[in-house]
């Protein structure tokens, strides 16, 4: 079966150039690069592979601390540019197909400690040549969802023997308990790495010319700026000076609003009559977030995106809330006790949240110390590498 994997993608490979590119719900995919095997800025370090923008993001408190030691792959090309700008000092490239001669090289040439894979990126060379070349594999804050699970399931005599000498540091026990069954060699839970998210140390400006409600949609996706659009319409007949801020998840995206709207790339500044303030600059949002009154987290009322971290406005103390579609999220938002709504729900939520200063505040605070008992993640992985892969810290 693996050889008909290496058969298939071989193929394929001829099209590659008629295509141009490929388009991932997270990010574009391109071909540049995944050829090569060099890699040198990256070698004998620990070799932490990540899908995108989002993963990007939240491995920051593990790279922070394995700073020095780590270098990064990344799937989409997007996720790649920003792994760069944001540690613009780690060595980055994008991950090599998953061809096994090409795979194997690779990891020859990088001789990694370990690699560690965030989340679940299943590549089967990958797997394979680490096995061969006995180079220590662990998902990190690994997930495995039910979908997932049935996924692999259908090709479990493929995958299981891939799995049979890995290391699965479980972001749940519902994770923890699918990993086991799916053959995994050792599975221990840690935690969700998510939860580690550190808040930014500077503050942005926004003047708001009076006191007045502000809702923040955060990250949204084609589709939620009619959403919010329509709730702030609802929610003015209470709240005639209400402030909407609406932070596109891509800032190039063209977002058609009527209404009396700013832009902050123009100005930093927001006018009593201004009703909509476009968020359309990059690196910003989670730091605006401290001038919510409540936080909408966007990519989670529609379909296909699976939500954005939660975290961001919580850990400013801020009353969060998500949408049913945020998949990704759900468990992180169980555990913070964000409230998951419905697009129907959202109006009336957000509504007696406004209403209600004390029910605002208690939500915001709760999920704020749930947050704060439940960090730690990276340092749980930090010891298990030390214990495994004799790690010397700083």
């Amino acid at each position: 079966m693996f050889w008909l994997y290496q058969l298939l993608l071989s193929v394929s490979i001829p099209l590659f150039p008629l295509l141009k590119k490929t388009v991932s719900k997270r990010g574009k995919v391109s071909l540049k690069n995944r050829f090569s095997t060099e890699f040198s800025e990256g070698k004998q370090k620990f070799l932490l592979h990540v899908s995108s923008i989002g993963e990007v993001n939240s491995v920051k408190p593990l790279v922070k601390a394995l700073q020095g030691k780590v270098s990064l792959t990344v799937f989409t090309d997007y996720g790649l540019e920003r792994a760069r700008k944001i540690y613009p000092e780690i060595p980055s490239r994008i991950s090599p197909i998953d061809l096994y001669p090409i795979v194997k090289n690779f990891l020859k040439k990088t001789s990694p400690k370990a690699v560690l894979i965030y989340e679940t990126e299943i590549w089967p060379s990958l797997l394979k040549a680490s096995s061969e070349l006995q180079v220590p594999t662990i998902f990190v804050s690994g997930k495995i969802g039910e979908r997932t699970y049935r996924r692999i399931k259908r090709f479990e005599g493929f995958l299981k023997p891939l799995f049979s000498d890995k290391i699965f540091l479980s972001r749940s026990e519902e994770d923890a308990e699918r990993a086991l069954k799916l053959g995994f060699k050792e599975v221990q839970v840690v935690g969700d790495l998510k939860l580690d998210y550190e808040p930014p140390e500077k503050g942005v400006s926004l003047e708001i010319d009076e006191e007045r409600p502000v809702v923040i949609w955060g990250s949204t996706h084609e589709g939620e700026e009619e959403l919010a659009v329509e709730v702030h319409k609802k929610l003015k007949r209470d709240f005639p000076n209400i402030l909407t801020v609406i932070a596109p998840r891509h800032v190039g995206r063209r977002i058609d609003i009527s209404g009396n709207v700013e832009y902050r790339s123009r100005t930093k500044r927001v006018r009593r009559e201004t009703e909509f303030y476009i968020v359309d600059t990059v690196g910003e949002l989670s730091s605006l977030y401290s001038y919510a009154t409540v936080a909408v987290v966007g990519g989670s009322f529609v379909e296909g995106i699976g939500g954005h971290n939660p975290v961001e406005p919580v850990a400013l103390k801020v009353p969060t809330l998500i949408g049913e579609f945020g998949n990704e999220f759900k468990e992180i938002a169980q555990t913070l006790k964000v409230p998951v709504l419905k697009r129907s729900e959202l109006y009336p939520c957000l509504l007696t949240l406004l209403k209600e200063p004390k029910l605002r505040s208690k939500l915001g605070k709760e999920s704020y110390f749930l947050w704060q008992e439940r960090r730690g993640v990276t340092e749980r992985i930090l010891r298990f590498l030390g214990e495994r892969v004799e790690l010397q810290r700083n």
